[in-house]
């Protein structure tokens, strides 16, 4: 489900605006529920107003699915460029061992404590390696020459799994 979808399930008032509308203007908390049921954001509202949103973990994660996307969009429309993107730094990385899986568990970290896991299938690990090795020597060799358009073109790859 994304959030187009749940507002479509939860209903809109008449002209296709929001039945209630609440601007943030500082996040504060966020909380998880001691059984893990849902999870709650904390945040003061224009007014200051303190407000909580509370979400049971599968609309969590489609709210979770669905931000890089809209922030993405959101730096699109600010720069006029439809190739520009959201991008978090990597500050951290980890790879293990899923049990009883064929794949591994990779988690990456931004500087800001962001946090993400991927179960990556073993044959998409060998062409993920080889390609980070390559797109990284490409791109650094065309930075070396002062062409930075081709180390950005060299570094482009995209695979989709079944």
């Amino acid at each position: 489900m994304n959030i187009t979808s749940m507002a479509e399930i939860t209903g809109l008032a008449k002209g296709g605006e929001p039945a209630v509308k609440i601007r943030s203007r500082k996040l504060t908390t966020c909380r998880v529920a001691s059984d893990g049921s849902n999870v709650g954001l904390e945040f003061l509202d224009q007014s200051g107003t303190a407000v909580t949103v509370e979400l049971p973990l599968d609309q969590a994660e489609a709210l979770i699915m669905t931000l890089p996307h809209l922030l993405a969009r959101a730096v699109r429309r600010q720069t006029g460029n439809q190739d520009a993107r959201y991008v978090f730094g990597l500050h951290e990385w980890a790879l293990e061992g899923a049990k009883d899986e064929e794949c591994l568990i990779a988690t990456l970290k931004t500087t800001n404590g962001f946090e993400v896991c991927f179960g990556i299938p073993f044959e998409a690990c060998r062409s993920f390696g080889w390609n980070l090795q390559r797109g990284a020597d490409r791109a650094r060799e065309g930075a070396d020459a002062g062409e930075a358009e081709l180390a950005i073109e060299a570094a482009r790859c995209r695979v989709k799994l079944n």
